[in-house]
C-alpha cells in the first residue's frame, strides 16, 4: 500500500510508486477525472512531469473476408446504376 499525504495549502496528494512501478491514484482524483477500474489513461512525460489523461477508446471491429464480401455486394451497382453514375461524373467535369 502507498503512502499519501496531503498538502493543506495546494491540495496536493503525495503517493509512492510500488516496486514493479505501479502507483496508485487516490480516489478523490479518480472520482473528480471520472476514472474507474479499466479506465484507459494516456501516459506522457513533459520536460520532468508525468501527465496522465484519461484516453478515448473507440471499439474497432474486424471483419472476416465473408463479411467482406458481403458488402460488396450489397454496394455493387448495376450495368445501368454504372452508366448513369458515370454520365453524371462526366458532367460534373
Amino acid at each position: 500500500m502507498a503512502n499519501r499525504a496531503r498538502s493543506p495549502k495546494t491540495g496536493t496528494v503525495v503517493t509512492q510508486v510500488g516496486s514493479r512501478g505501479t502507483l496508485t491514484l487516490p480516489a478523490e482524483v479518480r472520482r473528480a477525472l471520472g476514472i474507474q477500474e479499466g479506465t484507459v489513461l494516456i501516459v506522457r512525460v513533459e520536460g520532468s512531469r508525468i501527465v496522465l489523461q484519461p484516453a478515448a477508446v473507440v471499439p474497432v471491429e474486424l471483419y472476416t473476408d465473408e463479411r467482406i464480401a458481403e458488402f460488396e455486394e450489397s454496394a455493387a451497382m448495376t450495368p445501368e446504376e454504372l452508366s448513369q453514375a458515370r454520365a453524371r461524373w462526366k458532367q460534373g467535369r
